[in-house]
């Protein structure tokens, strides 16, 4: 699909304001389309700039009411959205039986709840349009490989995503409109997944109780943060939704699904998986 034909066209992102929801909202903003940049981060929304086609709106994507209020808005003032990314996610990490309940609930809130309210809110209102539509869910590499130790909460939720978007692709096969899905896994795009807990309240933040788990999680986030461009990755999921693509999956990390899937078949306990 050539950038003419994406032109004009209206893209709802969350978590936009930094990561892989900024680079999708510039790249989409350089093709010419209407972006609907949402985040709690005002700040960050700020950094995006200015355009005649860029609309910010504050959002908490763990509240229905505030993502059905988006919908309303952006089908009020446009009448259409022709691809919406379900892309908000926050990570937590550590030993899971130390999690505190309120640590996986505030984990599941955004990254599950997040992904069905924009589910809820937006596909019946894009089946109705009238024009072509796909709702693209981020999930992770972590989504579709095996468990990292001292990442159970995030992996766990990401591989929820991963089935939804499976089962929502199966269902809107059946449906008259227009409306596709796909499922996003992103693997080492330099992102600050690993400091989401800046947008706790100091006193709620997780903490990590071992020297292990501390030393992963420091290991992990800087091998993220040297990782792939958020622009640069965000050209090429915008090639594969021109593709037609359910799966938007980087190569690197395929070999380790291979493997696990191979380990599966053969009964073998669970081995290292990279996770973003």
């Amino acid at each position: 699909m050539s950038a003419l034909e994406w032109m004009g066209q209206v893209a709802v992102i969350t978590g936009a304001a930094s990561g892989i929801g900024a680079g999708l909202a510039r790249h989409a903003l350089k093709l010419g389309m209407v972006v609907y940049a949402a985040d709690l981060d005002g700040a960050g929304l700020a950094a995006l700039g200015e355009s005649a086609n860029l609309h910010k709106s504050g959002l908490d994507v763990a509240d229905a009411g505030q993502v059905e209020a988006l919908a309303a808005q952006v089908f009020g003032q446009q009448g259409r959205v022709n691809l919406l990314f379900n892309n908000a996610g926050v990570l937590i990490d550590g030993k899971s039986w130390e999690r505190r309940p309120e640590d996986w609930r505030w984990l599941l809130d955004v990254n599950v709840m997040g992904v069905v309210h924009g589910i809820r809110s937006f596909v019946p209102k894009m089946l109705a349009q009238g024009a072509p539509g796909r709702v693209i869910n981020t999930s992770s590499i972590g989504g579709l490989l095996g468990g990292w130790p001292y990442l159970a909460p995030y992996q766990g939720s990401k591989h929820m995503v991963t089935a939804i978007t499976e089962s929502l692709h199966q269902e809107l096969l059946l449906e008259a409109g227009e409306i596709s899905a796909s499922v996003l896994c992103p693997g080492e795009v330099a992102t600050g997944i690993w400091s989401a807990e800046r947008n706790r309240p100091e006193g709620e933040r997780n903490q990590l109780n071992s020297e292990a788990e501390r030393a992963m999680h420091k290991a992990m986030a800087e091998r993220v943060a040297a990782g792939q461009s958020p622009e640069g990755f965000a050209a090429e999921v915008f090639e594969g939704i021109a593709e037609g693509r359910f799966w938007l999956v980087p190569g690197e990390g395929l070999e380790s699904l291979r493997d696990r899937t191979e380990n599966i078949i053969e009964g073998g306990a669970p081995s290292g998986a990279v996770s973003d």
